[in-house]
């Protein structure tokens, strides 16, 4: 059977982590090694040179006192009898979209997996007040089914819109678009700052933030590489060194 090794960003207690498990139980045994408190917004942290304590919450269930790259990193290699199958992460309550992709814990911990040759998927789902788990389920059911055994990928950043099944139009493969922040300092007093600010979307066809607001599936391929190969080759001509 194959070994899966499931993480996420919300903690070991979180229900979307729960959803995730047990779909994943459905294609092959799994181990869950996850944040023992809530990482989100960690982005791709990791505890270089200290201790990191792991508590065992069950049969194959372990919490690092540390971040998702972290509890990732620790099941790959010291918790894990054998390699996985494949790494999921998630379910993340909330999207991670555009460049979320830089500060989210969910696509760390997948990005953690991929980055040591296993091919990985994250999924979130839109933050709402009434979170469609249900939704996340059956979506993450037919991805974990048509990709678990399909090679040629490293790392997807899945985000699912909450709303009822029967009314998500389809899936959709998707570029990242962009979100970033009018104003996202705000001055509390003296000394004290808040960070946030009204998001300014860029939002063209074939986005993840196109796909979500039609109410499509966005299934956006990462890769690794970020050198601007442009300038690279631009300054290497203009500018000697």
């Amino acid at each position: 059977m194959p070994i899966i090794l499931v993480s996420n960003d919300d903690g070991i207690e979180a229900e979307g982590l729960r959803v995730l498990e047990e779909v994943a139980g459905e294609f092959g045994e799994v181990w869950t090694v996850a944040p023992l408190e809530e990482q989100s917004a960690s982005s791709h942290r990791i505890s270089i040179g200290r201790d990191v304590r792991v508590y065992k919450f069950g049969p194959r269930r372990y919490a690092v006192d540390g971040s998702p790259a972290d509890a990732v990193l620790i099941g790959l290699f010291g918790i894990l009898p054998n390699q996985p199958h494949i790494v999921l992460s998630g379910i993340n309550a909330g999207y991670n979209l555009s460049e979320d992709v830089f500060y989210s814990g969910t696509v760390a911990a997948a990005r953690e997996g991929a980055m040591y040759g296993f091919r990985a998927i994250a999924f979130s789902l839109e933050r709402s007040e009434n979170m469609m788990w249900e939704t996340a389920r059956e979506v993450a059911r037919i991805l974990i089914g048509k990709f678990i055994e399909l090679e040629g990928f490293r790392l997807l950043s899945v985000n699912i819109p909450s709303i009822p099944f029967d009314e998500i139009r389809g899936f959709r493969w998707t570029f990242l678009g962009s979100r970033v922040y009018q104003a996202p300092v705000k001055v509390e007093g003296e000394n004290l700052f808040r960070i946030e600010g009204k998001p300014i979307f860029r939002t063209p066809p074939g986005s993840d933030i196109h796909a979500v607001r039609n109410g499509y599936v966005s299934i956006t391929p990462l890769g690794f590489d970020l050198t601007d190969w442009e300038i690279l080759k631009r300054f290497k001509a203009k500018v000697p060194l």
